[in-house]
């Protein structure tokens, strides 16, 4: 049995270009020796084996490459662990990895045997063969271990998206009115995306006649919360639920005596949301929903032809299709 003082171990941790926030040499020291419960990490002078951790990042993936040798280069074991994602998702999983390497190291891989040497042809003008030189023998590269898109990512911070979309919208005003759309979405950990959006629709007529009627314009802010149901590398499928406050202006043209109105407006939104990552870190993304207003107001011309003008439906439609940028990821 390997006794502890040749289990000492010479740690080194490499952080490639993009993968600056993963696991630290210093935590990753901590969180080995805590499962162990003994001293494991020293300065190379009192080492038996070495541990070299590299982390790479390749598009949404991280993968931390793990390489025990002993401290004169003989090569003990390798593993790889890939998550997608913030990179912290591969701390536990870290941590415990190198934990069982250097608890209990693999043998050091033996050395390949010499070939042979090529019996001469004539044994009159052949000069000695030089002495082979042996060659470690290295395994083929580790199989690596993806880790679920659902492990938990300690330190990830709260990601911010923007976004733009064009809009349209029916029973909101009258006929299928266009608009665009602005939006920021607040991704923190544990809780679901919190989506902020800010909305304008072209200006919409309610006509009683060829010469009179009323104009209708329509500013929005949105609140709703976005759960994921699927996730994956390129694809995102929500539902998003919330409300929506709206500053809606009347004004009425062709009449003896026009008037103008402008009121808040409230409703209920529910739809769901998909993205499709284009190019990080650019997603495109749809939106398809319905909303139910708390109030519907009836607009109508006054005199003696007195004829309603408009009145928001009981359950409107709405769609938006657009583009999102992550701010950090």
């Amino acid at each position: 049995m390997l006794t502890e003082a040749a289990l000492l171990v010479a740690l080194t941790v490499q952080q490639g270009r993009g993968a600056e926030a993963c696991l630290q040499a210093e935590p990753l020291k901590r969180g080995v020796e805590k499962r162990l419960k003994r001293r494991v990490f020293v300065q190379p002078a009192q080492a038996s084996l070495r541990v070299v951790v590299t982390f790479a990042r390749q598009g949404a993936e991280t993968e931390a490459r793990i390489e025990l040798s002993s401290i004169d280069g003989t090569p003990r074991g390798t593993r790889s662990l890939v998550a997608s994602g913030h990179c912290s998702a591969l701390d536990d999983a870290l941590t415990l990895s190198v934990a069982l390497l250097v608890d209990q190291p693999p043998d050091p891989e033996v050395p390949a045997e010499p070939a042979p040497p090529a019996a001469p042809a004539a044994p009159a003008a052949v000069a000695p063969a030089a002495p082979p030189t042996a060659a470690r023998h290295r395994g083929p590269p580790p199989t690596p271990i993806t880790l679920p898109d659902d492990v938990a990512a300690p330190r990830e911070p709260w990601r911010v998206d923007v976004g733009a979309a064009a809009v349209a919208a029916w029973g909101v005003l009258p006929d299928v009115t266009p608009g665009v759309a602005l939006y920021l979405k607040l991704v923190p950990r544990h809780f679901p995306p919190i989506l902020l959006q800010g909305e304008g629709f072209w200006p919409s007529t309610a006509e009683r006649d060829a010469s009179s009627g009323a104009r209708f314009r329509l500013f929005r802010a949105e609140l709703a919360l976005c759960p994921a149901l699927h996730q994956s590398q390129r694809v995102a499928l929500s539902l998003c639920a919330g409300q929506k406050v709206g500053w809606l202006s009347v004004e009425g043209y062709g009449f003896d005596q026009n008037q103008q109105d402008r009121r808040l407006v409230f409703s209920l939104l529910a739809g769901g949301e998909g993205k499709l990552r284009l190019l990080a870190p650019v997603s495109g993304r749809a939106f398809l929903g319905a909303e139910v207003p708390l109030a519907r107001d009836r607009f109508h011309s006054g005199g003696r032809n007195a004829t309603q003008l408009f009145q928001a439906s009981p359950i409107a439609l709405l769609g938006e299709i657009g583009l999102e940028v992550a701010l950090w990821q």
